[in-house]
């Protein structure tokens, strides 16, 4: 059984789908690389907010910019060929207490359905667990890993893939998630990618950080034409 989805007091963010898991911009200046992931691994535990003393920052991050229309295709896979994730996605709303949920299973990603979905206008976003301390490396466990330029794609429910190519990858520190750079609106379709990073808390069990990775649309490949 896994333990501590989210630890010391900000509950355990059950998910409570609305689907299953289908199939098997830029940051500002200043932003640096990440640094390693640490080698111990963390339970499971929320991708975007730590521990309770960070619950006030992580309601925050809600508060902002939320997509109006009404979806007509949703984000049923994404794949990042130069780290080797190809990982369904799952639906996150937010727990009673404005934390995001995060996905029961470390190697499935989830997608906010408070923000866009990837390649319409404004900003979507994407967490997905790093590691855990039973079952060992996450989906997002190489996301530290991608550079500027590596390309990312997320195949929508109507066979389309949006494709999207990193531009930077951040390291924030938990009580100073950057809210309006990852949740703001943007004019063009842009993709974040979030996972636990940075330096491992032992008394709390979970990581200080964020690996956040930007990265900005290329175009909406359409699905292929059915052959009659």
């Amino acid at each position: 059984m896994l333990a501590g989805v989210i630890m010391l007091g900000i509950g355990f963010g059950m998910l409570f789908d609305t689907r299953t898991v289908h199939g098997a911009g830029t940051a500002d200046a200043g932003s640096f690389l990440v640094e390693p992931v640490s080698g111990v691994l963390s339970e499971v535990e929320n991708p975007v907010v730590g521990p309770a003393s960070h619950a006030e920052a992580a309601d925050q991050q809600f508060r902002a910019w939320a997509p109006a229309a009404p979806l007509v295709v949703l984000p049923i896979r994404v794949r990042i060929p130069s780290i080797e994730i190809d990982s369904g996605v799952i639906d996150l709303g937010l727990n009673p207490d404005r934390t995001l949920q995060v996905p029961r299973d470390i190697a499935v990603t989830g997608w906010y359905t408070g923000r866009s979905v990837p390649g319409e206008v404004g900003p979507s976003v994407i967490v997905g667990h790093v590691d855990s301390a039973i079952a060992g490396p996450g989906v997002f466990y190489n996301l530290r890993r991608l550079e500027p330029g590596d390309l990312i794609e997320v195949e929508r429910s109507d066979g389309s893939v949006a494709q999207f190519l990193v531009t930077s990858l951040v390291l924030a520190q938990k009580d100073q998630f950057p809210t309006e750079q990852v949740y703001g609106f943007t004019e063009q379709p842009t993709l974040r990618l979030i996972t636990c990073g940075g330096s491992f808390d032992q008394g709390a069990g979970s990581y200080l950080g964020n690996v956040i990775v930007y990265a900005q649309h290329v175009s909406n490949r359409e699905a292929p034409l059915a052959r009659s």
